[in-house]
């Protein structure tokens, strides 16, 4: 692990995502124009986003299956 990572509680990293979650969540709903997840040079990989959005999901009972539905009815994705 970085010393990054072991310098938060788990509580904290929770408290954190959750805190982004909303933030990205109201921008977005805020907004016409789409808002790109994460800056040109976040270095996020396809593992992080996975893991990261399936925790998510998992968090708020949404199957997969729900998501491709809800992006299909709402016109987001």
């Amino acid at each position: 692990m970085s010393s990054q990572v072991e310098a938060l509680s788990d509580n904290e990293i929770q408290a954190l995502l959750a805190r982004a979650v909303r933030l990205y969540a109201e921008r977005v709903a805020a907004r016409d124009e789409p808002l790109a997840a994460f800056p040109d040079g976040a270095q996020i990989t396809a593992t992080d986003a996975v893991v990261t959005t399936t925790a998510i999901l998992k968090a708020v009972n949404v199957q997969l299956f729900e998501l491709g539905m809800w992006q299909a009815w709402s016109g987001k994705q």
